[in-house]
């Protein structure tokens, strides 16, 4: 909701997994240590900003699927219409998704 607006499975920085009606896995980005994604980036369009999040320049993008592909985590998707790359950026600090979650299922540590 944060970054698009709509409530959006196909738009949103969580990708959700259901495995069965009572089994959803949530792959979220890690926020890693290797940064395997900004290294993988032939346009440099991926970077840290000062909380160490990744954040995505989408001027710089091209999708070529290059960060999707070395993400260890698969926490990594393309718009699907601005067709650039979506990942976690810890909603600058303050994350909506941990936040809200009524469940208390996802925490940021």
């Amino acid at each position: 909701m944060r970054h698009e607006g709509v409530c959006n499975p196909s738009k949103s920085r969580i990708k959700v997994e259901r495995r069965t009606v009572a089994l959803a896995i949530p792959t979220v980005c890690l926020q890693c240590e290797g940064k395997f994604c900004i290294k993988a980036c032939p346009q440099n369009a991926l970077s840290t900003d000062e909380n160490g999040a990744i954040k995505v320049d989408e001027k710089l993008c091209t999708a070529c699927g290059l960060c999707q592909y070395a993400c260890p985590f698969d926490a990594i998707r393309m718009h699907p219409s601005r067709h650039v790359a979506m990942i976690c950026d810890l909603c600058g600090g303050d994350p909506q998704c941990a936040k809200y979650c009524v469940l208390g299922a996802l925490e940021v540590k």
